[in-house]
């Protein structure tokens, strides 16, 4: 049974696409190390604990928003594979709380991802000054999730032609 999805509370930005790849797909799109520096373009990852994503795990890393630059150091609050995936960051003057739900429908599946960003004064006009933002943020996120997890799809669950090219690509 799916878990359902709360809706955004007030100030938490909220972004949905379709990514034609199953979810178990997206999650293993989501959590793979060769994937994550390309997959969070303003973080610049430290290690991961052996146990993350799982809940409670830790890791540091290197932000950068705008022209905000800051040491953050990242806790998963929550990982139900194939469900859900929330982290929180937390830095000097900043914290931001990322979310990602995915959903099965139509032969591919749903992600809502969101975010909720907090500063204190300086950090938030470092971030405007660069013309930075967590939609921004939110928004590459996605697309590059899309394009990492409907490629990542093994040989075998797309339709074929007889030239070897899948349908309905180009």
């Amino acid at each position: 049974m799916p878990v359902p999805r709360p809706a955004p509370p007030p100030g938490v930005l909220e972004r949905l696409t379709y990514i034609q790849a199953p979810v178990r797909a997206v999650w293993a799109t989501l959590h793979d190390p060769a994937a994550q520096d390309a997959l969070f373009p303003e973080l610049h990852l430290g290690p991961a604990a052996p146990s993350w994503p799982a809940a409670g795990a830790t890791r540091s890393a290197r932000l950068r928003i705008g022209l905000l630059v800051a040491n953050v150091r990242l806790e998963s609050l929550e990982a139900r594979p194939s469900a859900r995936f929330q982290m929180i960051l937390v830095g000097d003057g900043i914290r931001l709380v990322r979310g990602w739900f995915l959903e099965e429908v139509a032969g591919g599946t749903r992600v809502a991802a969101t975010a909720g960003l907090t500063t204190g004064r300086w950090p938030g006009r470092f971030i405007a000054l660069g013309r930075g933002s967590a939609t921004g943020i939110v928004e590459t996120h996605l697309r590059i999730l899309k394009e990492m997890a409907e490629g990542s799809r093994p040989t075998g669950e797309a339709p074929e032609s007889k030239h070897g090219s899948t349908l309905g690509r180009p």
